[in-house]
């Protein structure tokens, strides 16, 4: 009964030793600076980049908390949708850019380690044999595309 009892304890003793080893990091700040268009100073966007940033963390085997040193900060400043549409007779050929720009910030403890600013760019191009109004409204899918490819890049530049 002694040596089962003292098994139990060392077995209990090393179950801790399996998180040194894994890295920790934690979402800090996501700020949304952007001042002109459809996600000036929306408090929503913000949201949505941290919720990506926890996939991309996640999928790339960080564990995250609230209180780790290691922390990634989002500026969002930057976010634009262009509208450029050709048409020739009863032919339409739409194409709408989703442009976005953020800086990423790696901060340990109080102290900026890394900041870089990345670009992400994403494109809807539709054709048709009808002429339709080109009303120039927001495509969520393009600009989470074009948000995705931004954060991927931000994550990758930051952690290399």
């Amino acid at each position: 009964m002694k040596k089962f009892a003292l098994l139990i304890l060392c077995l209990i003793g090393l179950l801790p030793l399996n998180t040194y080893g894994q890295d920790v990091i934690s979402i800090g700040e996501i700020t949304n600076e952007i001042r002109v268009g459809p996600f000036a100073q929306n408090p929503n966007m913000a949201y949505g980049v941290r919720n990506i940033l926890e996939e991309l963390l996640l999928d790339l085997d960080y564990d995250l908390t609230d209180n780790s040193e290691k922390k990634i900060n989002v500026r969002l400043v930057f976010f634009d949708i262009t509208n450029i549409g050709k048409s020739i007779g009863v032919y339409h050929n739409k194409v709408s850019q989703t442009q976005i720009i953020a800086i990423g910030e790696l901060q340990i403890g109080n102290k900026v380690k890394k900041k870089t600013t990345k670009k992400g760019i994403s494109k809807e191009i539709s054709t048709s044999t009808l002429v339709v109004a080109s009303d120039g409204q927001f495509n969520q899918q393009t600009a989470s595309n074009a948000l995705k490819k931004v954060l991927v890049e931000i994550v990758e530049d930051l952690l290399k």
